[in-house]
């Protein structure tokens, strides 16, 4: 008897383990291709334990944001391997291509008990895997190649093969409404586990407590509607924190010494649950000093790191995105596709990648097409945007993830049917008109395609959302953030709560205040509202508040250094840390106040710029905590007068130092300048009112000719700049875009010369690797050049559109 309850508890355990893990271990893949994403999640998860850190500002929401990041960009590594809880996901984060949905369908085919031709699997495990990734990507459960697996899960929920079918079973067959036996199995299975519950310390009891007790509320949560869950979610809520709730942000249960000690996975589980029971897990669940919050334990273990298995990796995705998703207003379960509209972000994303894909594949076929005309090419690119409007504007309208997964695969399907038509040039397509809650979009007309920048060929990318063509609403354009950046107030700053600046809006006023007590914000995009003022929309970094402010350089500045400082003094009461690691971890000393450093350089780490020390070491390069007193001096770069394949360059405006020098600096192939004048972030750039004066090879003289061109920059859907430019004559669209950038102050990098000039980025927005087709596209007047930028001769009045494809 002994021996067969060791082997069922057994069992139990060895199923936990496999519950999420029929993908395997998460692949390894190269780091620099995951370079962003790493830096902005190492620097969220090292030593977050309130407001502060190492004295910068920060904000646990900003932690669990690159966390997710750092999960879906381990998860998209696996590749084939990708299985059902993955795409979920790929899906909840908004990144889910198509090629990973049929990696994920073609797992669950193989891996799901029923459907790959087996019985009922240990206690529904991968029931409920399967289905949850099923309905992730828009597949029906009741019918997966002629099987209904909804209806099998009922049988086994009529007859439950143990405690965890029970939770297995009840969570499976509440992702959706699948027919009225379904809705009974639903019903049965939770009286069933609301009269588990112990009335004494309002858990579940089981091997593990903490698993059980977090699989329950997660299913129940799921059923809010069902007769007695309310009270019994709220019973278990009370008593996790009161029995299992540890001082360190973890679950633990303290009367089981085989299987009660904290672990990852249950910290993970129950933060997922208690999220979805409407807890707020980002703050410590007992008001003590002492105590950390659920959500900060997840991100303390780094669980979503390269080299964690599969499962942990899966599973800190998911109960972050839980996390975030109740955080911002979601109620219950992100699982139960039909009560919530959790899934519609990314289905939004998934057709916006289709449109790109489309346009992509248009523009290629064409250009070994003879037949295609100019002008066929745009009207089919112009009906790819017509499609994509119509179809964004149901996603938004739709009120279920499921209408939203309809709506998308309907969307994908009209857009996939778009030919460029080999006739005469088609009547361009008329713009569509969509009334969607009382409120009239209209679609303005796309720009014709671009042309890549480079002269090389490359594929298809798989990935995410890229500028298209914007909605406008009563005729005026929705602008988007451009970019993100961090700066502080130098300035009386008011907060509003809406673009509308008036007395009723004001929420915050932050006075002027010392360097070191500025406050930071994070900019999260820039427009002009409607009484004529660029603004832009905030959040305080300290706070987490959001809200509109007046932009510009008269109020803000980059709160971080990016020039080429080589000398720097400690101005932090406090001091500063000296660390081995850029992400300011593996402290090797402390340096106070008014300590003078020397620096190596400045290396960019996301929003957070660091400084690395003459000595390896590395320290912030928050100008709130450090002032530069040196800066290196060098002279202005020039584009090489010999064409060449293996030139570099980059020309970029950098933000003031407020340190009250003033310095041009230059590498090989860069350029950079800096002013006393505060800025605007030239990550969110305006047209200067007095640009500085920077050298430019094609700047015509007083006595060259010169021709006029007009450029427009447009990254994310909104336009980082556009204006006007005069050069000399004969200039290439690249000398043009040169000069241009200059003006306007924007960070322009690229390789090669002439006909092999390749844009490599521009104010952050880079290119990626050969073959993907991100980077930078031009047009000119609506056309799609045969050549690079390097070798397309202007002419006086032509019109560049660059465009950024991500």
């Amino acid at each position: 008897m002994k021996r067969k309850k060791f082997l069922y508890w057994f069992s139990i355990v060895l199923g936990i383990f496999l519950i999420f893990s029929s993908g395997g271990n998460s692949s390894r893949a190269d780091a620099a291709s995951r370079a962003d994403v790493a830096s902005a999640y190492n620097y969220g998860l090292t030593k977050a334990k309130g407001p502060k850190i190492n004295s910068e500002v920060y904000t646990v929401s900003d932690a669990v944001d690159s966390a997710i990041s750092a999960g879906l960009a381990e998860i998209a590594q696996k590749g084939p391997k990708i299985d059902a809880w993955d795409a979920t996901c790929l899906v909840f984060g908004d990144r889910i291509t198509d090629s990973q949905a049929q990696y994920a369908y073609e797992s669950i085919l193989k891996n799901n008990d029923f459907l790959s031709g087996g019985s009922q699997g240990l206690n529904g495990i991968s029931d409920v895997s399967a289905v949850n990734g099923l309905v992730a990507i828009g597949k029906d459960p009741t019918n997966v190649n002629g099987k209904n697996l909804v209806a099998n899960i009922v049988k086994d929920a009529n007859n439950p093969a143990s405690n965890y079918s029970i939770v297995n079973d009840l969570e499976a067959l509440s992702t959706g409404s699948y027919g009225q036996a379904s809705e009974t199995a639903r019903t049965s299975l939770t009286k069933k586990l609301i009269g588990m519950q112990d009335q004494k310390t309002g858990l579940w009891n089981g091997f593990d407590k903490v698993d059980y007790t977090a699989r329950a509320i997660l299913a129940l949560s799921m059923n809010t509607n069902q007769p007695g869950v309310a009270e019994a979610l709220n019973t278990a809520v009370k008593a996790v924190i009161n029995h299992f709730y540890q001082k360190n942000g973890g679950f633990a249960d303290s009367s089981n010494t085989m299987y009660g000690a904290e672990n990852a996975y249950n910290d993970v589980i129950m933060t997922n649950a208690l999220a979805s029971a409407g807890v707020n897990v980002y703050v410590p669940l007992k008001e003590k000093t002492d105590y950390i919050a659920p959500v900060q334990r997840v991100l303390d273990q780094h669980l979503v790191s390269a080299g964690n298995h599969a499962m942990l990796i899966q599973q800190a995705t998911l109960a972050l995105e839980q996390a975030r998703f109740t955080r911002n207003g979601g109620k219950g379960s992100i699982f139960a596709f039909n009560q919530t509209d959790a899934a519609k972000p990314g289905e939004i994303v998934n057709i916006k990648d289709a449109a790109i894909a489309k346009k992509r594949s248009i523009i290629r076929s064409s250009i070994s097409d003879p037949q295609a005309t100019a002008a066929a090419v745009n009207d089919a690119i112009n009906l790819v945007d017509k499609i994509l409007v119509t179809y964004l504007s149901k996603l938004r309208a739709d009120s279920t993830s499921s209408a939203a997964i309809a709506d998308r695969a309907a969307g994908v399907k009209e857009l996939n049917n778009v030919t460029v038509s080999h006739a005469a040039p088609a009547t361009p397509v008329t713009p569509p008109t969509v009334t969607n809650n009382n409120v009239t979009v209209v679609n303005n007309p796309a720009s014709s395609s671009s042309a890549s920048s480079s002269s090389s060929a490359t594929s298809t990318s798989s990935s995410s959302s890229v500028p298209i063509s914007t909605p406008t609403v009563s005729g005026k354009p929705v602008k988007k953030a451009s970019h993100r950046s961090i700066v502080y107030a130098l300035t009386t700053v008011k907060l509003y709560r809406s673009s509308n600046f008036t007395k009723s809006n004001l929420t915050k006023t932050y006075k002027k205040r010392a360097r070191i007590n500025r406050p930071m914000f994070l900019v999260i995009s820039q427009q002009t509202n409607k009484q004529g003022h660029a603004i832009y929309r905030v959040k305080d970094m300290n706070s987490g508040k959001t809200g509109y402010t007046l932009s510009g350089s008269k109020y803000f500045a980059h709160a971080y250094y990016s020039a080429k400082v080589t000398r720097i003094k400690v101005i932090n009461p406090k001091g500063i840390n000296e660390y081995g690691k850029v992400n300011l971890t593996s402290k090797k000393r402390h340096v106070k106040k008014n300590a003078s450093l020397s620096v190596r350089k400045v290396v960019n780490y996301g929003l957070y710029n660091r400084m690395q020390l003459t000595n390896g070491r590395y320290i912030t390069a928050n100008k709130k905590l450090i002032l530069a007193t040196k800066i290196k001096k060098s002279s202005q770069n020039t584009r090489p007068s010999t064409p060449t394949a293996t030139t570099t360059g980059t020309s970029t405006s950098t933000p003031p130092t407020n340190s009250g020098s003033t310095a041009t600096t230059a590498t090989t192939g860069t350029t950079t300048t800096t002013n006393n004048s505060p800025s605007a972030t030239p990550t969110l750039p305006v047209a200067l009112t007095n640009p500085v004066a920077l050298t430019n090879p094609v700047t015509p003289s007083n006595d060259a000719k010169t021709i006029t061109t007009t450029i427009s920059i447009h990254a994310d859907g909104a336009t980082i700049a556009s204006g006007s430019i005069k050069v000399s004559s004969g200039a290439s669209a690249f000398d043009a875009l040169q000069a241009f950038a200059q003006q306007q102050g924007l960070a322009l990098t690229y390789k090669g010369s002439a006909a092999t000039t390749y844009v490599t980025g521009i104010n952050g927005y880079n290119a990626g690797p050969a073959g993907t087709m991100t980077g930078w596209l031009y047009s000119v007047n609506g056309t799609v050049p045969g050549s690079s930028m390097g070798a397309y001769t202007l002419k006086d009045g032509d019109s560049i559109s660059m465009t950024y494809n991500k």
